[in-house]
């Protein structure tokens, strides 16, 4: 799936194992995402890797996406849960820190967007988004997402109670 000129979308590989490991350990990363566990090990990566292929296998085609640049590097991920086809799915996204503030992300999620609205009929995507984290915030708004709500204590993380907001974008 073409991004623009110099980032595309693949489906995960058993070979991005060593790229997810090196850049899921980084602490902002960390502290940015939910279900990203630290440290994130070889197992960790193996494990996501592993539901990837099964998501892949029940849906009959890749749900979660490699963000790569032109090289093939990895530069992040980007992918969806909860889809329920014609209908809604929720969205998430990480991108490697030497690649932010550069507009890759918003670039991705334009993209996605567009592919699961059009292909997969979907008439609505939602992201959760911590309260702190306004560059993710940023990119859904310049995605067409509307902040729906503040949520307290909404998820769990690192044994803490950690409110989000909630954004959606509506077809």
């Amino acid at each position: 799936l073409p991004v623009n000129h110099q980032i595309h979308l693949t489906e995960l590989r058993p070979s991005d194992k060593s790229a997810f490991v090196t850049h899921l350990n980084d602490d902002d990363i960390y502290k940015g995402t939910l279900r990203i566990p630290a440290p994130y090990t070889e197992a960790d990566a193996e494990s996501f890797l592993e539901f990837d292929a099964q998501a892949t296998e029940q849906h009959g085609h890749p749900v979660h996406f490699a963000i790569r640049n032109s090289e093939n590097v990895v530069l992040g991920c980007c992918g969806f849960d909860e889809i329920n086809y014609g209908h809604r799915a929720e969205i998430g996204y990480w991108l490697a820190k030497p690649y932010w503030g550069q507009g890759i992300m918003t670039e991705v999620v334009r993209a996605t967007c567009e592919f699961a609205m059009t292909d997969w009929k979907l008439v609505r995507i939602s992201a959760h988004v911590f309260d702190f984290n306004r560059a993710s915030a940023r990119v859904l708004e310049k995605n067409g997402f509307e902040y729906e709500g503040f949520l307290q204590k909404h998820h769990r993380k690192a044994g803490q109670f950690v409110d989000s907001k909630l954004f959606a974008k509506v077809k």
